[in-house]
């Protein structure tokens, strides 16, 4: 039983919530029983240990991935569309895609952040004395989680769409400038 609260907090923290609404919250499921809450006690330091070590990880990852995705935009997009505008070529689907992918960029830092602060919240919170709170703190924490991994997935996505349009830029100038 000790493993299961563990891995349940982990697990749902690694995956989140798949195919809930990103509205539910943990007001919304019934009420925790005795022996819930004393699992979440007899559990507490061991669970708080996990979510320390994802929490370290995670910080790791957002810098990495955070310094990627930036440049993505500031080293390839941002400058190739500068380039071609100064050649006056159309290039207004890169420049759309650009600017899309700076938003959701904005978005992923933002999603981040208090995905961030939800989970060193849950950490603060002594989940002896806390457990409902610790436990929902850890299931709010879930949910911006799977905010974030949305965030990177339509980053991965605008990434997509920016190569296939860039393609489709360079085949129709090859079309015009053969000799290029």
């Amino acid at each position: 039983m000790k493993r299961f609260f563990v891995v349940f907090v982990v697990f749902s923290l690694l995956v989140g919530s798949v195919g809930m609404s990103n509205d539910v919250f943990a007001e919304d499921q019934p009420a925790m029983d005795e022996a819930h809450i004393e699992r979440i006690r007899s559990n507490c330091i061991e669970a708080q240990t996990k979510l320390t070590q994802l929490h370290t990880a995670d910080t790791l990852l957002r810098v990495n991935r955070g310094q990627l995705y930036e440049q993505i935009l500031t080293k390839l997009m941002s400058p190739f569309n500068s380039r071609v505008a100064l050649n006056n070529l159309s290039s207004s689907e890169l420049v759309s895609i650009a600017a899309t992918y700076q938003q959701q960029l904005a978005a992923f830092r933002t999603n981040y952040q208090q995905y961030e602060e939800t989970l060193s919240a849950a950490l603060k919170i002594n989940c002896t004395d806390q457990p409902v709170a610790f436990y929902d703190k850890v299931a709010e924490a879930r949910d911006k989680r799977k905010k974030v991994h949305d965030s990177t997935l339509e980053l991965k996505q605008s990434i997509e769409t920016y190569k296939n349009a860039f393609s489709s830029f360079r085949n129709s100038y090859l079309k015009e400038n053969p000799e290029s």
